[in-house]
């Protein structure tokens, strides 16, 4: 139950006993974005990029804010260094920074300028969450050619005084999403944008001596949209009097959402992506 080979597990896809170094979400964009004039088929607004948004050979795009974005890579500093080494930008070894530091350079102008194209008007919440996704409404009321968006949330590990915790977390993720989605259906984006969330544990079912829980096996998946087909609890609860060591038994596979996913909202070759093929849902 190590956080980093979970975290690998749902960002890559894989079985418990593969690894792979390309995520799901980056080999979509391998597939769907070969040829794409801007490498902003996605998004994730982050300082780094996670390895879901990794393909073999396309990858996504990273940044926090898109104006400081912008002001950086407009500095003297990055733009000199990329034109006076132009003759380096073939070599094996250095061609991939080069390409990294280019892409950044040529993109940044256009991120920018998308963002400021349809600034929201709604009022977001204060939180990071809430600041992040009043930067992903901006662009999608944009012409930015961009289909998945990519954000993080931290702090849910609560193995020490649960409670306390999650209702503080539950109560800002819910004011963020609640402002996102009022924002999207008053512009009449909502049948066409669809949110997701996963964690990379679940929690076990009985509290520890901290007030907390620990890494539990099964988890859940939620899914917001007006373009879903069936709402409400998807699967049967999981039963408490059949735990598996403390752990709640999963009864679905999460390759199986992702398939769903790909599939039905991406329009992509799932099983191309996955390298796995176990049917779909038909949620969307």
């Amino acid at each position: 139950k190590s956080h980093f080979r979970s975290m690998d597990i749902w960002h890559s896809a894989s079985r418990s006993d593969a690894y792979l170094e390309s995520g799901w979400i980056g080999r979509y964009l391998d597939q769907a974005c070969y040829d794409c004039d801007h490498p902003t088929q996605a998004l994730e607004v982050n300082d780094m990029l996670s390895l879901a948004l990794k393909g073999k050979k396309k990858k996504a795009f990273a940044f926090k804010d898109p104006k400081k974005l912008y002001q950086t890579s407009r500095e003297e500093y990055f733009s000199t260094l990329y034109q006076e080494h132009q003759h380096q930008h073939e070599e094996e070894t250095v061609a991939y920074l080069y390409q990294t530091l280019g892409d950044t350079i040529n993109n940044a102008d256009y991120i920018f300028e998308q963002s400021k194209a349809s600034k929201t008007a709604a009022a977001y919440p204060d939180s990071v969450l809430g600041k992040d996704l009043k930067t992903v409404s901006s662009l999608i009321k944009s012409d930015i050619n961009t289909q998945v968006y990519y954000l993080q949330v931290g702090s849910f590990d609560t193995h020490i005084n649960q409670q306390q915790r999650q209702e503080s977390l539950f109560h800002t993720i819910n004011d963020a999403v609640v402002t996102f989605v009022d924002d999207l259906k008053k512009n009449g984006l909502f049948q066409h944008v669809m949110l997701m969330t996963f964690s990379e544990f679940g929690r076990r079912v009985a509290q520890n001596a901290s007030n907390g829980t620990d890494h539990g096996t099964a988890n859940q998946l939620f899914f917001l949209s007006g373009g879903l087909k069936r709402q409400g609890l998807l699967n049967a609860l999981p039963d408490l009097t059949q735990l598996n060591e403390g752990d709640l038994q999963y009864t679905e596979d999460f390759r199986k959402v992702y398939a769903t996913v790909l599939k039905n909202w991406l329009h992509a070759d799932s099983a191309k992506i996955l390298g796995w093929k176990n049917g779909i849902y038909d949620f969307i």
